[in-house]
């Protein structure tokens, strides 16, 4: 899948695309997220963000029969962001994030995330399961993950984040708004 995404710094509408990634291209981002973690951990003790095992979910999606599938969204040869999906009886994301230049509001590449979840939209509809796709999210991410229309299910992961499900009809609406970056 092909979008447009606007790079804020120049002002300036990318085409990003996402593909399937090689495990060289996901280790140098989980390197560049784990900089970033620590590099905020030092200037801000207060900072808090969960470290998943994304080692672990990403190097399974290179598994030849894995059902982890693992994706990156590539502006030119820039890795902008990353994510995982499995496939049981729904449709999940088991890892998405945007690279650390392009985190919180003042990220450098705006609709990285809008991407990635236009594409689990896409993978979900492709696999029959209309749209719909499950996540748990990070306590950070609650707010953009309701914003766009999911709900919270109740239930959680054992590390205690919250499950958001993207219903048929949260899913149409959101490729209705954002199909328009869609190339």
């Amino acid at each position: 899948m092909r979008f447009k995404t606007l790079d804020r710094v120049k002002d300036q509408e990318y085409e990003t695309q996402i593909i399937n990634v090689d495990s060289d291209a996901s280790n140098q981002f989980v390197q560049s997220w784990v900089a970033f973690y620590i590099m905020k951990i030092l200037r801000d003790p207060d900072f808090s963000y969960t470290l998943f095992k994304w080692d672990k979910i990403i190097k399974g999606s290179f598994v030849v029969g894995s059902k982890y599938q693992c994706y990156g969204a590539f502006t030119g040869k820039r890795l902008d962001g990353l994510l995982s999906l499995s496939l049981d009886d729904i449709l999940k994301i088991e890892f998405i994030a945007t690279a650390p230049w392009n985190y919180g509001e003042n990220g450098r590449v705006k609709r990285i995330g809008s991407a990635l979840i236009c594409f689990t939209i896409q993978m979900s509809q492709y696999c029959n399961r209309r749209g719909e796709f499950m996540l748990n999210a990070i306590p950070d991410a609650e707010k953009f993950y309701e914003r766009i229309g999911m709900q919270a299910t109740g239930n959680a992961n054992p590390s205690g984040l919250k499950e958001y499900h993207m219903s048929e009809t949260a899913a149409s609406s959101f490729i209705k708004e954002n199909g328009k970056y869609i190339i």
